[in-house]
């Protein structure tokens, strides 16, 4: 998201004159260790940009808006998206167990 950030601010010729981006993924850890029946997905995603700009707020709006549009890993996480895996063991190619639903 920050390349995002610069990019879009770049042009927009929006001035940053700081920035910083706090990402938390909470999730319940129980089901990343694999110890009960609970899924090891994410349970939500919350960022906070904390921007100084002599810009106005609603530059700043436009601005962040553009970042989520085009943000790929934002854009991955809100919409279902197929992943494939191959693992490679000494060079050959080994099986990839299915994960269940």
């Amino acid at each position: 998201m920050f390349n995002q950030l610069t990019r879009y601010a770049s042009h927009l010729d929006i001035v940053i004159e700081e920035a910083e981006t706090d990402i938390r993924i909470a999730c319940d850890t129980m089901g990343k260790l694999l110890l009960e029946d609970v899924s090891p997905t994410a349970e939500s995603v919350t960022y906070v940009f904390d921007i100084k700009s002599p810009g106005a707020p609603e530059q700043i709006s436009e601005l962040v808006h553009l970042v989520e549009r085009g943000c790929h890993t934002m854009n991955a996480i809100k919409t279902p998206t197929p992943v494939s895996a191959k693992v490679l063991h000494n060079g050959v190619e080994s099986p990839v167990r299915e994960q269940e639903p």
